[in-house]
């Protein structure tokens, strides 16, 4: 794995970002693999409470997350990071790891995650939640778990209905 996620750094500026047509013949999960196996990539250092965290917000890309120390299990690590949600829709969170993922809105209510599913399109992603967003920006809690970082990369559930 190490050598495959230093491989694709390496060959990110060989490979082209995403094409204006390429959407159209797969979707989100397919997607989502595409980006944590391709990039491009951001690196983002997850905050221990969700006051101030960072956004993880970058669109069509594989958000690399370093986790910290879970204030309540030094063993365990989790974080805090924001989404904000640009248009009314069902959005997908797509995870490299099988960990907790809590969503909550601007008031710091927790929104209800539609569907959990394992993802069998690639081996690098590894969980899709859905869940249903109003225009906002949002904060997620990953975590705990023993991984240290986590790719995140979130697209539209429906992507073929990017004319509404």
């Amino acid at each position: 794995r190490v050598a495959l996620g230093l491989f694709a750094l390496l060959a990110t500026p060989m490979i082209s970002g995403c094409g204006e047509d390429h959407h159209e013949d797969h979707g989100p999960a397919e997607e989502a693999c595409e980006h944590t196996k391709e990039g491009p990539f951001q690196d983002v250092t997850a905050t221990a409470a969700a006051d101030g965290a960072p956004s993880a917000t970058f669109a069509h890309t594989a958000v690399r997350i370093t986790l910290v120390e879970d204030a309540n299990d030094s063993t365990q690590n989790s974080g805090y990071v924001t989404f904000a949600a640009d248009e009314a829709a069902e959005f997908a969170f797509f995870l490299s790891a099988d960990v907790p993922l809590a969503i909550m809105d601007a008031n710091s209510a927790a929104v209800e995650i539609e569907e959990s599913a394992d993802v069998a399109e690639c081996t690098e992603v590894a969980k899709q939640h859905n869940a249903d967003l109003e225009i906002g920006t949002y904060t997620l809690m990953i975590g705990p778990t023993t991984e240290s970082s986590i790719s995140l990369v979130v697209e539209e559930a429906n992507h073929e209905g990017d004319d509404h």
